[in-house]
């Protein structure tokens, strides 16, 4: 039998070569990846100590942003795990007063709800509300000790509402909420561990830090917008101590040279510096 006659002809298409066989599947992985990123759910890391001891700063988390997706018809919300948020969900969310960085706190009180602070503890429709999330700083060294705190237990002194303040609450500002700014620059003490009642308005959740003395919430910069919602953490895929230690703030890369940098600083102490006991759990 000739050659000719055993040569396999591949159909068109087939023989597409290396290079263009491997660029699709590197544009189809882009692709899944956006499509992921954007509908689905993203990665987040922990930057600074506002959720601590609930979430550590290095925590490295994957933030579901389908749970909070508003349904278009009443089939989807009964196929997907689509849902309102609650109270007590850790957020995700943009920042009300730059829609470009995301911070994430967790949603104490919902629309209608009557919100105070007393000594700094939190008084939920007249009633106290706390538990292990809630933490306080009575000693630097201690770092933030957890909860439940009532009335009864020393959260150490409060800051007392300035007698210069006015008696509005600031965040209420008509022209400020005109330009869809729910809040002012952080005030510097006043309202933090003093403050209300206020009701929470219409399409709007009060956020707050766990580590109530150390979190810029809405305390400070008011309620917060249910639109500017990004989603709810689900898993920590990985914890690492930025500087080898739970204090030092999380270098967030601006550019590729800090990616670059984050990578190979990662790389270098992975192994000593991971949290392995934190890696792998669900926030709560």
């Amino acid at each position: 039998m000739s050659d000719e006659s055993s040569e396999q002809i591949l159909p068109g298409g087939v023989a597409k070569g290396f290079l263009r066989d491997n660029l699709e599947v590197v544009c189809f992985a882009i692709l899944i990846i956006m499509f992921f990123k954007t509908f689905v759910g993203q990665q987040f890391t922990i930057p600074s100590a506002s959720m601590r001891n609930s979430l550590m700063i290095g925590d490295h988390l994957l933030v579901n942003k389908f749970v909070f997706a508003v349904p278009q018809w009443s089939w989807e919300e009964k196929l997907f795990p689509m849902r309102q948020v609650q109270r007590g969900d850790i957020i995700v969310f943009r920042y009300p007063l730059d829609r470009n960085t995301d911070y994430v706190k967790r949603c104490v009180a919902l629309p209608g709800d009557t919100i105070q602070m007393r000594d700094k503890r939190l008084l939920l429709n007249g009633k106290l509300c706390t538990g292990p999330w809630e933490h306080h700083i009575l000693d630097p060294q201690d770092g933030p000790m957890p909860g439940p705190w009532p009335l009864s237990r020393d959260a150490g002194p409060s800051e007392r509402r300035p007698a210069d303040l006015p008696l509005v609450w600031p965040f209420a500002d008509a022209d400020a909420l005109a330009m869809d700014m729910q809040g002012h620059d952080m005030l510097d003490g006043g309202f933090r561990d003093n403050l209300g009642p206020y009701t929470v308005p219409p399409g709007r959740v009060f956020a707050m830090g766990d580590n109530r003395d150390n979190s810029a919430d809405s305390r400070y910069w008011g309620f917060l917008p249910i639109d500017h919602l990004r989603g709810r953490p689900f898993i920590v895929w990985w914890s690492y101590r930025e500087g080898g230690n739970d204090d030092t703030n999380a270098n967030v890369p601006e550019g590729p040279m800090g990616v670059l940098s984050n990578f190979a600083d990662g790389a270098r102490h992975f192994f000593s510096r991971t949290r392995w006991d934190r890696t792998g759990t669900i926030p709560r």
